[in-house]
Order: C-alpha cells, then sequence, then structure tokens
C-alpha cells in the first residue's frame, strides 16, 4: 500500500521539538508577565498577537501542517480567516446593537 502522507524526512527530531517547546514556554511567559503589567489598552492585542504566534507554531509543527502540500495549507487558511471573519462579525452585531442598554 502507497503511503499518501510525508515522509519521515520532513518530520522534526526530538530536539527540535524541544526547542520549540521552550519557545511556546517563553511566549507563555510572557504572556503571564503582561497580563500582570498595567498595559492599559494594549494588553488585549499583545496577548492576542502573541497567542497567535503560538498558534501558528502549533499548527505548522505540531500538527505537522507546514510539512504538507501546499494546496491543504490554503484551504485551512483559508478556512481559519473564513472563521475569523464570521467570529467578528457575530462580535459587532452584539457591541453595536443598540437593543441592548447594559453597557
Amino acid at each position: 500500500m502507497e503511503n499518501t502522507h510525508s515522509s519521515d524526512a520532513n518530520h522534526l527530531s526530538i530536539k527540535q521539538y524541544l526547542k520549540i517547546g521552550a519557545l511556546l514556554t517563553i511566549i507563555t511567559i510572557v504572556e503571564l508577565i503582561a497580563s500582570y503589567v498595567a498595559l492599559g489598552a494594549l494588553l488585549v492585542p499583545i496577548l492576542l498577537i502573541l497567542s497567535a504566534i503560538k498558534f501558528v507554531i502549533v499548527v505548522a509543527y505540531f500538527m505537522h501542517l507546514r510539512f504538507e502540500h501546499r494546496l491543504l495549507s490554503q484551504i485551512f487558511t483559508f478556512a481559519f480567516v473564513l472563521a475569523l471573519c464570521i467570529l467578528l462579525a457575530l462580535v459587532a452585531l452584539f457591541v453595536y446593537d443598540p437593543s441592548i442598554s447594559n453597557r
């Protein structure tokens, strides 16, 4: 039977996985520190950016999307952007709904 998945040559070594895990840990520590520092209105954008960076790293390496065919990456990216747009539209509906008066 033919193997349709990526070859083993594309997979990372244990050392590389440990480096990625260390990077994710460092980003998490930065997020934790940022949550305790008085950053005001910058806190949420900073945390969202750091979380997005972690998301990309996890999807690329632990879900092996980085090693898959380019079309699969494009399909995933399109679906993610579409879901994000739907989420933002729903949030906007609730934030700007004039019938909600308890703000």
